[in-house]
C-alpha cells in the first residue's frame, strides 16, 4: 500500500471515528457533502523552508448530497479575507474564514483550520453566525452552528515547492457540513 493511500485511509478512519464519538445516543445526525474544486493564490507561498504565508481561495461546490430534503445541490466558496498559514509544501497549518454562496440564495460563513501532510489537507471548522469585513457584515442564513470537514488535495507545482514558493495551486476534494441532532 502506498504512503498516500495509507494516509488517505487513515484520515477517513479518524474522521469517521470522530463523527461516531461526537454523536450522542438517540441523536438523529444530519448533513451532507459536496465535491470542491478551486484555486488558491498565495503571497510568499509555501516551499521547502517553513515560513508564514497568506492565501486567498475561490472555488465551486458541486454534486452536493444531503440527508435533509431541500438542501442546496451546489454553490460557490471564497475566502472573505486572506487566510494565514505557516509551514512548507510537505506540511503546514492554516486558518481562515470562507463564505459559501449556496444555489438558491442562502449563505454560510465558515471559520476553519487546516492541517496538511504532503498533498493531503484535512479541514475542520464551524459555520459561524456572522463575520465582519470592514463595514460589511456577512451572515450565515443556512447551517449556522454546524460543523464543517474536508479531505482535500493540494496540487502544488513541485518546481515552485523546490524554488521560491507556490504562487497558485488547484485544490479539490470532499467537503461536508453536518449536525448531531
Amino acid at each position: 500500500m502506498s504512503a498516500r493511500v495509507a494516509l488517505a485511509a487513515g484520515t477517513v478512519a479518524v474522521l469517521a471515528s470522530a463523527a461516531m464519538v461526537a454523536v450522542p445516543a438517540g441523536a438523529a445526525p444530519g448533513g451532507g457533502g459536496c465535491q470542491l474544486a478551486g484555486n488558491a493564490k498565495f503571497v510568499k507561498g509555501p516551499n521547502g523552508t517553513a515560513h508564514p504565508f497568506t492565501y486567498t481561495f475561490t472555488g465551486k461546490l458541486s454534486n452536493c448530497m444531503s440527508s435533509e430534503s431541500g438542501a442546496p445541490t451546489g454553490g460557490a466558496i471564497a475566502t472573505l479575507v486572506p487566510a494565514k498559514g505557516s509551514g512548507t509544501c510537505a506540511n503546514g497549518k492554516t486558518s481562515g474564514v470562507a463564505l459559501v454562496k449556496w444555489a438558491g440564495g442562502k449563505q454560510s460563513v465558515i471559520s476553519y483550520t487546516t492541517d496538511s501532510v504532503t498533498a493531503e489537507v484535512v479541514l475542520q471548522g464551524t459555520v459561524i453566525p456572522k463575520y465582519k469585513v470592514g463595514k460589511k457584515v456577512y451572515k450565515s442564513t443556512l447551517y449556522s452552528g454546524q460543523g464543517a470537514v474536508g479531505d482535500l488535495l493540494f496540487q502544488a507545482d513541485p518546481t515552485q515547492c523546490a524554488g521560491s514558493g507556490v504562487t497558485t495551486a488547484p485544490i479539490s476534494g470532499f467537503t461536508g457540513i453536518g449536525h448531531q441532532s
